[in-house]
């Protein structure tokens, strides 16, 4: 029986298979929780729509629920630990069918439509984010100030892009040979558009450590991660895995395991340790489920032959976890992509 034929106490009861799935075996249902939640959406719309209002926080639940998923988690639903572009630009321009004006989509968008050489299309998004980044009332979807910043850059880029090609073009044009047109200096373009270039290249990424947060390149990062000093772990959070770095072991995270980690060496302590809510971004998440989740990191951790570095704690009646502080650390994450749980 295919979703569409279900009630919706039965796609419920789908939807609690599939967590209790992700907590005893370790990997992800976000494709299926995403078909899920779509039908999901449809059928409580429809009842909505009935003056049915019983349904309406439900409906909002489900909303809440699927554009988080397109959003944070459609760039790895071909392999959780790996991005895939087109897979991101799918789920983003769907998500924006259920929030149309939801600034980090349309930010995500148009960072994706630069990086196809596509500058129409990217104006049009950076566009869309920059006047919705102020009206949206989730905060987990607002632009951070790099992403502000970046947003104006890129649009100057993709006008400079697309005026150089006009002009390059407008001269090819026959009328250019027989008749006299303006002549347009584009040494001031070229170097405009290099200048933003570099400033985009040089501040791409993220470094963070207890000390605070410092910009960086790509190059950087990846010199970092190649000659990486002793007794550091390093996070990074690359252009298409997550990898986690100790005195030459590597070990390849999810989505969710970086975004934990990263959260364990920035905000948790021994006298506040990170306790379930601190990671119910959108839904509460089940004790049983966000300790296995922290175990099932713990784990990968040591058997790559990294030193026990989160601890357990109970904190307000709550399973906690904190980094213990006994190694130093960087986090390394690219600016147009704010990591979550910060």
């Amino acid at each position: 029986m295919s979703l569409r034929e279900k009630t919706i106490e039965e796609l419920e009861e789908i939807e609690e298979e599939l967590n209790e799935q992700e907590e005893e075996h370790g990997y992800s249902t976000y494709s299926m929780k995403i078909e899920l939640y779509k039908e999901m959406y449809r059928k409580l719309s429809q009842l909505v729509r009935q003056n049915n209002e019983d349904y309406q926080s439900s409906l909002d639940y489900v909303k809440r629920k699927l554009i988080y998923c397109l959003i944070h988690y459609g760039t790895y639903l071909k392999t959780e630990y790996q991005k895939d572009d087109y897979l991101a630009r799918s789920c983003l321009e769907e998500s924006l069918k259920y929030d149309k004006r939801n600034p980090l989509a349309s930010y995500r968008l148009g960072f994706l439509s630069y990086k196809f050489n596509e500058y129409t299309k990217a104006i049009q998004y950076f566009q869309n984010a920059l006047d919705n980044e102020q009206y949206h009332k989730q905060h987990l979807y607002q632009l951070n100030e790099q992403q502000q910043l970046n947003a104006h850059l890129y649009l100057s880029n993709c006008a400079l892009h697309i005026a150089k090609e006009t002009y390059e073009k407008m001269n090819q044009l026959p009328l250019a040979k027989t008749q006299e047109i303006p002549k347009q200096e584009l040494s001031p373009l070229f170097s405009s558009l290099i200048e933003n270039e570099q400033y985009l290249l040089r501040h791409a990424f993220y470094k963070v450590n207890k000390a605070g947060t410092t910009t960086c390149s790509k190059a950087e990062c990846e010199k970092l991660i190649s000659n990486p000093p002793r007794d550091t772990l390093l996070l990074y959070f690359s252009d298409r895995t997550i990898i986690a770095v100790f005195n030459g072991e590597e070990a390849s995270l999810t989505q969710d395991q970086g975004y934990m980690l990263s959260y364990f060496l920035l905000n948790s302590s021994e006298a506040v340790p990170a306790t379930r809510h601190d990671f119910s971004v959108v839904d509460t998440i089940i004790p049983n489920t966000y300790t296995t989740n922290v175990n099932r990191l713990r784990r990968k951790l040591t058997e790559q032959g990294f030193p026990p570095m989160i601890q357990t704690k109970r904190y307000n009646n709550e399973t906690g976890y904190y980094c213990n502080g006994t190694y130093p650390f960087y986090i390394m994450y690219r600016s147009d992509e704010e990591i979550e749980y910060r």
